[in-house]
């Protein structure tokens, strides 16, 4: 009885020293292991600019502006972990010359509505004298991978760099920025708002919101409890003065009053960062992917980073160019 007694005793002893140990233990193995999990910009080693990620069942995907691999446009990349990408396919068929997607395919946006995606873009004509002709459409699709259908022209005038996106009551709106010889004569490199009556028609009323620089384009709104943080980049995209700004509204449709802080700028690696988009991983953290150029100015990389909203600022540890943690807090 004695000896039993003291095995038992023995076995409680074991449980409560032991296995919390070995608990412990699988528990700072696992925190290492993604902690290890790390990614380098650019995230893939291709000119593609002016990013979008979406998270959706399991997958990050990725679209980028231009020619994809199969000779389609908009190219679309998926990854599980944010470090290793594979290509997909390209998600949308140019038209005729005298279409208006024939050329350029920029600044794509996909958001998911009743279970379609739709994917907002800029394209143009072949004849198209200053980007004159750009305008913005859309295509559709049952998943997010493709294939989408073009649907045709949604912004009728000339606009670039669609951010479609819900207000908090449901309404659905779309930011975008102001093309060259516009029929409308509105002035080029301005940023405006539109409601959508739908997802395929815009009511036709857009509202001027960010129009003091020289140039302001890639429009993207990132909603707070009580406020709009309408964010943009500025310069010239095509040198070290592109940067991203950002401006503060209490109502989606402004006024914006621009902040002083600057989001992101070019350092001594990266040039030009800008053109951005944000996405929420699949632990509910923020992130920024936009593109940037090398020191040679040769190609716009993609690029991601993690941001961080304290209050009404952003902040981010961008542009990065050194091994970065997936995980970090």
């Amino acid at each position: 009885m004695k000896n039993n007694t003291f095995k038992m005793r023995s076995i409680l002893l074991w449980c409560i020293t032991i296995l919390p140990a070995i608990a412990y233990c699988q528990q700072q193995q696992q925190t290492k292991a993604k902690q290890g999990l790390t990614y380098r910009n650019p995230i893939i080693n291709s000119y593609l600019a002016d990013p979008n990620i979406r998270y959706e069942n399991g997958w990050y995907y990725f679209f980028a502006t231009g020619e994809a691999k199969d000779g389609m446009f908009i190219p679309i990349y998926k990854s599980k972990n944010l470090a290793n990408w594979e290509f997909v396919r390209g998600a949308v068929k140019n038209g005729r010359k005298t279409d208006w997607n024939y050329k350029h395919f920029w600044a794509p946006e996909v958001i998911k509505i009743k279970g379609k995606f739709y994917l907002y873009y800029t394209a143009s004509p072949d004849e198209s004298p200053q980007n004159a002709g750009n305008r913005i459409g859309l295509a559709i699709a049952d998943h997010i991978d493709g294939p989408y259908t073009n649907y045709g022209v949604i912004v009728p005038h000339g606009a670039i760099d669609p951010h479609p996106v819900f207000d908090k009551d449901g309404s659905m709106y779309i930011f975008y920025t102001i093309e060259n010889l516009n029929i409308k004569g509105y002035k080029a490199g301005q940023i405006f708002v539109d409601k959508m009556l739908s997802p395929t028609r815009v009511a036709g009323k857009p509202i001027p919101l960010i129009t003091h620089h020289d140039w302001q384009e890639g429009p993207y709104i990132m909603q707070l409890k009580n406020t709009y943080l309408l964010t943009y980049s500025c310069g010239n995209w095509r040198d070290s003065s592109y940067h991203v700004s950002y401006a503060i509204s209490n109502s989606i449709t402004g006024p914006y009053t621009e902040q002083p802080d600057t989001i992101m700028k070019s350092n001594s690696i990266v040039k030009g960062p800008g053109h951005h988009s944000f996405f929420k991983d699949k632990f509910g953290k923020d992130w920024i992917v936009y593109h940037g150029w090398d020191t040679a100015f040769t190609a716009r990389y993609p690029r991601i980073d993690r941001i961080y909203v304290k209050g009404n600022k952003i902040t981010t540890d961008g542009p990065t160019f050194t091994d970065q943690s997936v995980y970090k807090k």
